[in-house]
């Protein structure tokens, strides 16, 4: 059996590592904490 070591975009910032907003500017991702990579 092989376990990849893989880390995966982030769903929410799709891996940005944050998200624009409305008003300008941007935010951190607090899902990936700005990685831009999903946690497991």
């Amino acid at each position: 059996m092989t376990v990849k070591n893989e880390s995966k975009v982030c769903i929410y910032c799709a891996g940005q590592g944050y998200f624009q907003l409305i008003l300008g500017g941007s935010e951190t991702c607090a899902c990936c904490g700005g990685s831009g990579k999903h946690k497991k």
